[in-house]
């Protein structure tokens, strides 16, 4: 087949695609409905342990940080997939982890009662909470993101884990909330930081080319 044809061919066979809604509108939707979702699960679970005398603003302020470094880490995710789009996005979701992590480790020291983490069983909850809570999203959010083309499927794994790692972190600690942030540190940073390297190196499971079925005529 030469060019010409091939053209013509395309031309007959081409179908319109609907293009997709901008990064950020995108993130936006997918972050409401995932909020609702997480905040349902944190309702379910009853506040099992109550609100410890030690929470505070700091605790609340460890979770402002959680939910931008989500929204951001989400709009960071949807923007991998468009096709030369600037990186701004991803550097926004990565400062917002750092600082995220800043304000934790700070408050941990101010209040660290590091004896307690070992022995923290209950953050087991929590543990679960995060991972099982946050699979059906993870479902949603890859489904999404295979719309467009996730040319570096690591990248694109990581920022999408983050984002709801982050999330369902809030949910544990609004349900299962204690007042030693070092625990809250070392448990569900830990998870977190496992999850998203696990997804991360998973990204090519997740998103991969569909390959168009090769024809049967010669």
């Amino acid at each position: 087949m030469n060019t010409d044809d091939l053209v013509q061919k395309l031309a007959r066979e081409l179908e319109p695609a609907m293009p997709l809604r901008r990064p950020a509108a995108r993130a936006g939707a997918w972050f409401a409905g995932a909020t609702v979702y997480i905040a349902a699960l944190a309702i379910g679970m009853g506040f099992v342990n109550g609100y410890p005398n030690g929470v505070g603003v700091t605790f609340w302020a460890v979770q402002v940080a959680a939910i931008v470094t989500s929204l951001l880490a989400s709009a960071a995710a949807f923007a991998s997939v468009i096709p030369g789009l600037s990186g701004r996005s991803r550097s926004l979701a990565v400062a917002a982890a750092a600082l995220w992590i800043v304000i934790l480790a700070a408050t941990s020291t101010a209040d660290a009662d590091w004896s307690a983490v070992s022995s923290a069983t209950h953050e087991w909850w929590c543990v679960g909470f995060i991972v099982a809570g946050g699979a059906p999203l993870l479902v949603v959010l890859a489904r999404m993101l295979r719309r467009g083309a996730p040319l570096n499927p690591a990248t694109t794994a990581a920022f999408a884990a983050l984002s709801i790692a982050a999330l369902a972190n809030v949910g544990a600690c609004i349900s299962l909330p204690h007042a030693n942030s070092a625990i809250t540190l070392a448990w569900h940073g830990g998870v977190i930081a496992v999850a998203t390297m696990s997804v991360a190196a998973c990204g090519r499971l997740l998103f991969f080319w569909r390959l168009a079925p090769k024809s049967t005529k010669g």
